[in-house]
């Protein structure tokens, strides 16, 4: 069972991590999915049910449904170094869950943002990354600040490798 750690992203800046999520990301994840087919949906009706747009009514959907979230990963000798830039003033309904390799940052539910043209509107937010190496997720560091969120995670070394018996 992969070791998993979310980390609540509040004013408990310094807590450390627990080892159950609160969100089921399998059903999370689709529940998004089905969303986004029925926004393309909707814009195919829009168009008069006009062929040959599917692809393009999808890469709206996706806009129209998800708050865009970009991340990047720095790799130094010791640990990894993944910044997420977050349209947010704040992330108190994010989850962030580190495994061995991958991140997860996910939204509690639908979070009313901005939108330029429409006043407010319900984005979610799913956001998976594979990691290059294995992470020690239980010494993990996270940090927002101006609209980053800084997941600071140390490496896991040969040492820390557990032989199975």
């Amino acid at each position: 069972m992969p070791r998993v750690a979310n980390r609540k992203t509040s004013a408990q800046e310094n807590e450390s991590f627990s080892r159950k999520s609160t969100v089921d990301h399998l059903e999370l994840w689709r529940e998004i999915q089905e969303a986004i087919a029925r926004r393309a949906y909707e814009l195919f009706e829009d168009r008069d049910r006009v062929q040959g747009h599917d692809l393009e009514d999808w890469l709206r959907a996706e806009q129209d449904i998800l708050l865009q979230v970009s991340i990047s990963i720095d790799d130094f000798d010791d640990k990894l170094i993944a910044r997420a830039s977050v349209p947010l003033s704040k992330v108190d309904d994010l989850e962030v869950q580190v495994q061995d390799q991958h991140i997860v940052i996910c939204d509690r539910g639908p979070i009313c943002v901005e939108d330029g043209s429409n006043g407010l509107t319900f984005k979610r937010v799913f956001h998976a990354v594979s990691l290059p190496e294995p992470v020690d997720w239980a010494s993990a560091g996270i940090a927002f600040k101006n609209g980053v969120l800084e997941i600071v995670l140390p490496k896991l070394t040969g040492d820390d490798f557990v032989a199975a018996a």
